[in-house]
């Protein structure tokens, strides 16, 4: 591993211990209506443009597994719950994330930074990075896992529907037999993976903005910086996941 590798991932640790040890100030009401924002920038804005990947890609899975596979076999319905349920919602929410959310904090603390705003802040008595760098993390950590669910929900009615009218049975036998199939513990696990994941993209966005020059090529640089290790984060822990799964499957 190179210096400049570890550096970093040095820096992300340092900045995960920070937000582990000084999540109780979030209960301030200043910090709380920061947190409350972030939260909405990251998820609620974001739901116009994940519930339309998540009905075009539920219906997109299902009528291909329904051609390759047919709309009753059990194995459709296994892998509508793994493949689509489990791995590509939370997986494509993330990437939506990164995309709107990771290079947006990055090169708003750069701004902030080459402003010195940090320091004005250290001057008014204000901690920097409670105020600028908790709401950001945890507002992601928050905002990930609930547009998951919501992208999960939205991509298996649609899926449903989808298999209902190729099949010609109603809706209801459709979402049953899904449901009859599905594992709750998983469930869980999706959004426990969409929380560490939100929190690792807002640990590196957080991190990329506010470590950089002052100046205004910084700027671009911790959005470009932000969002390639947003990604990798991304995949890395989607592998990782994948892999618990596979060890739960075979002990």
């Amino acid at each position: 591993m190179s210096a400049v590798a570890r550096s970093g991932l040095a820096a992300y640790l340092a900045l995960l211990r920070l937000a582990t040890a000084r999540h109780g100030e979030l209960r301030r009401p200043l910090l709380r209506a920061q947190l409350q924002r972030q939260v909405h920038v990251a998820g609620v804005a974001a739901l116009p443009i994940i519930m339309v990947l998540a009905v075009l890609t539920g219906a997109g899975v299902s009528i291909q597994l329904a051609a390759l596979i047919g709309a009753e076999a059990d194995l459709t319905q296994r892998l509508l719950f793994l493949g689509l349920f489990f791995e590509l919602a939370p997986l494509l929410s993330a990437l939506v994330v990164v995309a709107r959310s990771s290079a947006g904090i990055a090169s708003e603390l750069a701004v902030m930074n080459l402003h010195d705003e940090f320091t004005a802040l250290r001057r008014l008595g204000v901690p920097p990075a409670d105020f600028l760098l908790l709401p950001r993390i945890f507002g992601l950590a928050i905002a990930l896992p609930a547009v998951t669910a919501c992208f999960q929900a939205a991509a298996l009615a649609s899926g449903w529907l989808a298999t209902a009218l190729i099949d010609g049975r109603p809706l209801l036998d459709a979402a049953g037999r899904f449901l009859d199939l599905a594992n709750p513990w998983l469930a869980l696990l999706s959004l426990a993976k969409g929380a560490l994941t939100g929190a690792a993209i807002g640990i590196i966005a957080c991190q990329r903005g506010s470590s950089g020059e002052a100046s205004a090529q910084a700027i671009s640089d911790a959005a470009i910086t932000s969002v390639g290790a947003g990604l990798v984060a991304v995949f890395v822990i989607d592998v990782a996941f994948a892999a618990l799964v596979w060890a739960m499957a075979w002990a």
